[in-house]
């Protein structure tokens, strides 16, 4: 007997059945929706809430205003108004799953007889009847169990719904509440996610394909690895998902929603669908620190899934080169368990273009450029100096590098504090050198000399000349909270600061003299577009004066081309470089802050245990890291050149007496002047000609003849 003939009572008992539904269906909903109307009327408050509280995804956009992370909460969505979605992605998502939507009133009764009829024609339920606004209620109030009090519930509701909200507000809740596969959530993040694009942009093709993903789509985006790197899926991966939006297009032309030229162009275009990627990427130190802000000072109390847009500072180029650098430089070479931090700003606006607080933030997400407090050594020394300098001191303003023990009294208890050199070594026992290579022993020096060589037992007497409460006052206005109790070793840096606070404090250098605070968020909307914060258009505080940064330039430059700072020195691209060292203790830490005109990085290396790290200091690898950074960034960054600064005369000196340089003096430099500190006195350590051709101004020259009778 024919196989067909053996199921033939089978296929008569379930086509009865079949068409005992198709003639209750009617009475039967009726009598439900009275129920439900009675009964089941919170039902609309609970999808209210239900909506209210879907996860609309937090986004961060960078600094040309282009979307580089998404914070989610429990789901990956983005909601957005209806308008916004194209007319092209309308549609498809209609044909694709509800072609009648604008004809029936929550549930289709021609589509239901229409797929029973169907289901007794083939004998198996092949063709379902949901309507866009039951799928919406399935998704967002009932459970997902398939019975038939759930279904009728469901159309109940759905009838109750089309009143209560309409159809565009139907529409818009289902296209922000659609799974589309691989945690995407809503067309929106979809459209982001598998094409880049938004979906006020998407092409015909590229709509359909979406609205083809609605009915399975993980089934139809079979990924094989994950991990293999690939950019795009396949066309082969495709195959099924392009046979099913090739139907939804051809639904489409037979609507007459498109035109037969349309629906052509469509099935030939290209599309080059994205393989999902986690939302790991660079920059995870940034994106942690600005949610530290936005909870803590913008009081915003749920990020992840808030739905806020935040415009940042982020320069995603600039921080690759940044993490590809420590990777390449530092990482591969580095001992075990050492950790480093960098960031890089703009020194006129203080915007933070880049930011790493460590060596592998899944190892460890604690952020050492914003959260850890070290000791920065030398590397406070500029800010000193400056405040030195703002004062009556000069560039050849000179000390005695010598053993120093200070004596005090506190709360009857005698304190000794005696400084010492980061080489142990003290005036003639050192040999120095001066910038042509030539040897030479004195325990007298410039200021000039002893900041290129980061001199500490001088950094000391000029602290204690300037007074610590000056000091303190011009750190607190750079926001550098140093401690006074430390007493005289706040010279040394014994005082610990932030990464990012010391970097931010270096910015008066490059702007004339004036503070500007880091700046990572520049506004803050919320879903509906409404804002909530802009970043005031404050002007810089000034701590400063711009002849004290004048000079302070000068000695940030020697540094680089002569000091401690050697290592940060390049001569190709022309660019002026300022930089100074900094080493703690026992080289707990080591660290290196320099600038060209349009960018401002600090580096820092140590370990979390705070051990020692004999071979290292701030001259060393963090100088070497500077450079290599500022190389490779300066493609990506704007052409700058320095902040005008009064014009000053330039002297040649003696690094040794601090007057005028007689062709004898062992090391000269041209220190920068401004009026009456020009000294017109010539060195008596080393008597012989003076060298008048080194003197920048002729002016200055025909003084000097003048007062000293030549």
């Amino acid at each position: 007997m024919p196989e067909a003939t053996k199921s033939s009572p089978a296929h008569k008992r379930y086509s009865g059945f079949l068409l005992l539904i198709l003639l209750g269906t009617p009475v039967v909903m009726l009598l439900a929706g009275g129920i439900f109307f009675f009964s089941h009327r919170d039902a609309l408050l609970d999808f209210e809430r239900k909506i209210g509280s879907i996860s609309n995804n937090t986004l961060f956009y960078d600094h040309l205003g282009s979307p580089f992370r998404s914070l989610k909460g429990l789901e990956s969505r983005e909601v957005i108004p209806l308008a916004e979605f194209s007319r092209e992605l309308q549609l498809s998502v209609l044909a694709a799953e509800d072609s009648r939507f604008f004809q029936h009133r929550g549930i289709d009764l021609l589509r239901i007889f229409g797929a029973i009829w169907t289901n007794l024609q083939s004998g198996s339920f092949r063709q379902g009847a949901s309507t866009i606004t039951q799928q919406l209620v399935k998704v967002t109030l009932l459970d997902p169990e398939k019975t038939l009090s759930r279904k009728f519930r469901e159309m109940a509701i759905s009838i109750w719904l089309e009143f209560y909200l309409g159809k565009e507000k139907i529409l818009e809740h289902y296209l922000n509440s659609i799974y589309l596969g691989y945690g995407n959530y809503g067309m929106e993040k979809a459209a982001t996610g598998y094409f880049g694009t938004s979906v006020s942009s998407l092409s015909l093709a590229q709509s359909a394909f979406l609205a083809a993903l609605i009915k399975k789509p993980e089934y139809y985006l079979r990924i094989p690895d994950l991990k293999a790197g690939r950019v795009l899926f396949t066309p082969e991966e495709l195959k099924e998902v392009l046979l099913r939006q090739q139907l939804i297009l051809k639904r489409m032309n037979e609507l007459e929603w498109i035109s037969h030229q349309q629906f052509q162009q469509a099935l030939v275009e290209q599309l080059g669908v994205r393989v999902p990627r986690t939302e790991a990427g660079s920059g995870n130190y940034f994106v942690q620190h600005v949610i530290k802000l936005l909870q803590t000072k913008h009081r915003l109390v749920q990020v992840y899934g808030g739905g806020w847009r935040v415009w940042t500072t982020f320069h995603p180029e600039l921080q690759k080169i940044l993490e590809k650098v420590i990777q390449k430089h530092f990482i591969q070479n580095a001992p075990n368990g050492r950790q480093i931090a960098a960031v890089a700003l703009d020194p006129n606006s203080g915007e933070v273009l880049a930011l790493s607080g460590g060596r592998d933030f899944e190892a460890s997400s604690f952020n050492r450029a914003t959260q850890a407090e070290r000791q920065p050594g030398s590397a406070v020394k500029p800010l000193l100096y400056a405040t030195a300098l703002d004062q009556s001191f000069q560039p050849n303003s000179t000390f005695e590098d010598s053993v120093l023990i200070y004596n005090w009294e506190d709360e009857g208890e005698e304190k000794i504090y005696a400084p010492k050199n980061y080489d142990e070594l003290y005036g003639e026992e050192r040999l120095l050198r001066n910038h042509l290579g030539g040897e030479y022993r004195s325990d007298l020096m410039t200021l000039g000399k002893a900041f290129e060589l980061s001199i500490n037992t001088i950094a000391v007497q000029l602290l204690d000349a300037v007074g610590i409460r000056n000091f303190i006052e011009k750190s607190e206005a750079m926001d550098l909270e140093l401690k006074k109790e430390n007493g005289l070793c706040l010279a040394l840096g014994c005082s610990e600061t932030s990464l990012l606070n010391l970097t931010s404090a270096y910015s008066v250098f490059l702007n004339q003299g004036r503070y500007v605070s880091p700046v990572f968020i520049k506004r803050i909307e919320d879903s509906s577009g409404n804002l909530i914060f802009r970043s005031p258009m404050e002007e810089p505080r000034e701590v400063f004066s711009s002849k004290t940064m004048l000079q302070m330039q000068d000695l940030l430059g020697r540094v680089i081309e002569n000091g401690t700072g050697r290592n940060a020195l390049w001569y190709e691209d022309n660019q002026t470089l300022l930089g100074k060292t900094g080493t703690s203790s026992n080289s707990r830490d080591a660290w290196f802050v320099g600038a060209i005109p349009a960018l401002l990085t600090g580096f820092w290396i140590g370990h979390d245990e705070n051990l020692p790290m004999p071979e290292e200091q701030g001259g060393r690898t963090p100088a070497r890291l500077w450079r290599t950074f500022n190389q490779e960034a300066l493609s990506l960054l704007p052409i700058r050149e320095m902040l005008p600064l009064p014009e000053p005369i330039h002297g040649a000196t003696c690094q040794v007496s601090g007057l005028l340089a007689t062709e004898n003096c062992p090391d000269v430099a041209d220190y920068p002047y401004f009026d009456e500190h020009l000294s017109t006195q010539l060195c008596d350590l080393h008597p012989g000609e003076i060298l008048l051709h080194r003197f920048q101004s002729p002016s200055t020259q025909e003084k000097f003849q003048l007062e000293n009778g030549d």
